[in-house]
């Protein structure tokens, strides 16, 4: 999906000026810049819907989950805007179940939902067919397209700050490569 729409905005002419400079972070791959870019200018471009993918696209590549929901509610013009919305939505629905299965021992096994490259998304499909390993109450999963990856997905208590988080370890050839949180 990605390389559509780059493709689409690499072809396209970009007139608003915040959408050009959000397109070359994107473009540079400075997906943080872009995220937070986005935000800023969020509520003057809620209705381009090209910048809003823009805007959505860079906070998936960053992880900053809660802010495509933002986006994701405004992609509603076009066919292209809608499919990015679901898109959305469905990486924020699975991140929302399983942090209801993790933490509230919700069992989550007989869903079917769209299945797309994001890590997240991965490991939420691996969990709803069990594959995985239970060990300390740490979720282990292996990629069985990419054998090299692993990914661990536990729960953190911060009694300092009275949160619970979700985490996501994902190791390369069995070393820690990166962490996700997630509230």
């Amino acid at each position: 999906m990605k390389s559509i729409w780059i493709l689409f905005f690499s072809s396209t002419m970009l007139f608003s000026s915040h959408l050009s400079t959000l397109y070359k972070l994107y473009e540079k791959q400075e997906y943080l810049k872009a995220c937070d870019y986005g935000s800023k200018y969020y509520t003057k471009n809620r209705k381009n819907e090209k910048y809003l993918t823009l805007y959505g696209l860079s906070c998936v590549e960053t992880n900053k989950l809660d802010r495509i929901a933002r986006p994701m509610v405004e992609l509603k013009k076009s066919a292209d805007g809608r499919a990015n919305a679901s898109y959305f939505g469905t990486i924020l629905l699975q991140k929302q179940l399983l942090l209801q299965a993790l933490i509230d021992k919700k069992e989550i096994y007989n869903l079917h939902l769209p299945k797309t490259s994001f890590v997240l998304s991965k490991v939420f499909a691996l969990f709803i067919d069990k594959k995985y390993s239970l060990k300390d109450d740490i979720y282990i999963f292996e990629d069985s397209a990419k054998s090299e990856f692993t990914y661990k997905l536990y729960i953190k208590k911060d009694s300092k700050n009275n949160r619970t988080y979700m985490i996501l370890d994902i190791y390369k050839n069995d070393k820690f490569s990166k962490r996700y949180q997630y509230e």
